[in-house]
């Protein structure tokens, strides 16, 4: 269109001075000019604003970096580097033997534990009938002191004050043993009590040693591959972030990220029609929409510390991003990282001036057999 506008420009300029042979002066030309600027000037002002173009895209997958929860050396490598697996296949296998001893210690431990609950619930028992044995044996003395003191009652002298005496004597230490055998008794549910809490323990010994183990085969999170591979068999591989042994590609979540002036995005929005070019891909032009609208900006990102911003560093370049889902499934799944191209989103307004960009998208979709670099 801007084309089109140009040509009938330059054609009434060629019949106004050339067939009309109207004089040139400044007025005229003034006129000319103007009309020139302010035409084509509209049309591209209109045409940014209806479809915004960008050659400023990306295609990017997220990462997983390879790091094990379990430290040890590595026993077996299966997945290859750059090669395609999927979720939960393995990737390769840390030495267990060390791993499988502290299962086989904790599982013990667990053993000994529920022993030591049955042996406290059988002491309970004993207690329980010892408790038993000595509230009968205090019932007994006290019938017997209660039988000797009514008759001594009925009959003053019949029972000698030596005999009540030593009968006193026993029902107190029957008493004593009572209250005895009951302290046992709470000591030995104290005990019990304690000892399910060491099984609790143990089984908790157990379930760690177990993950722990299971943590020696280290699989894919997701779909994928394998990039960056530095596992090699009998080297160390440790649980810190810094030394990771590979980083995992996942490819079953993309995401096309086009870049734009904040102004231009004035009329864009989420579900707009979108065709992109991509690089990898000349000569062809793929359909799509407009995910979301990124409406942030690491520039307006201020980190938190000690020390005061420096107002010089305060800078934004003025743009966002946007996020673009392709309509072709199978395709997004096999671009690869950092693809390149050009996106143009088409706008609810100005769809008349639209046409620039569905010629400029094409256009440079045949230029990517062009641009060798």
């Amino acid at each position: 269109m801007i084309t089109l506008c140009a040509i009938f420009y330059v054609l009434i300029i060629w019949l106004v001075y050339a067939v009309l042979k109207i004089k040139p002066r400044p007025t005229n030309l003034g006129i000319f000019a103007a009309i020139g600027v302010i035409v084509i000037g509209g049309i591209v002002l209109f045409w940014q604003f209806s479809a915004p173009t960008s050659s400023q895209v990306v295609v990017f997958r997220y990462t997983v970096q390879i790091v094990p929860q379990v430290k040890g050396h590595i026993a077996k490598i299966v997945a290859q580097a750059n090669e395609p697996v999927k979720k939960g296949d393995v990737l390769f296998e840390i030495e267990k033997a060390p791993f499988q001893y502290a299962l086989n210690e904790a599982t013990a431990s667990l053993g000994v534990a529920e022993k030591s609950v049955e042996k406290l619930k059988a002491s309970i028992k004993v207690a329980e009938a010892s408790v038993s044995e000595s509230q009968s044996k205090m019932a007994a003395a006290k019938a017997d002191l209660d039988f000797k003191e009514d008759a001594n009652k009925r009959a003053p002298g019949a029972v000698s004050e030596l005999i009540l005496a030593e009968l006193r004597n026993q029902y107190a230490a029957s008493q004593a043993v009572v209250e005895k055998m009951k302290a046992s008794l709470e000591e030995s549910q104290l005990s019990l009590e304690v000892a399910y809490k060491q099984v609790d323990l143990e089984k908790a010994n157990v379930e760690t040693a177990q993950f722990n183990l299971d943590q020696c085969t280290y699989t894919a999170p997701t779909d994928g591959f394998v990039t960056n591979w530095q596992a090699r068999e009998g080297t160390m591989a440790i649980t810190f972030a810094i030394a990771p042994v590979g980083t995992f590609i996942d490819t079953s979540q993309i995401g096309v990220v086009a870049v734009y002036g904040q102004n231009v995005l004035k009329n864009v929005q989420p579900g707009d029609r979108v065709e992109v070019a991509l690089k990898n891909h000349p000569g062809e032009v793929f359909s799509g929409k407009v995910a979301n609208i990124i409406a942030a900006s690491g520039e307006g990102q201020f980190v938190t510390s000690g020390k005061l911003i420096d107002a010089s560093s305060i800078h934004s370049s003025g743009k966002y991003a946007v996020k673009i889902e392709l309509d072709d499934e199978a395709l997004a799944k096999s671009l690869p990282m950092g693809t390149a191209g050009m996106v143009t989103i088409y706008t609810d307004s100005g769809k008349p001036f639209q046409i620039i960009s569905m010629v400029t998208v094409r256009i440079k979709a045949c230029m990517y057999y062009l641009n060798l670099m």
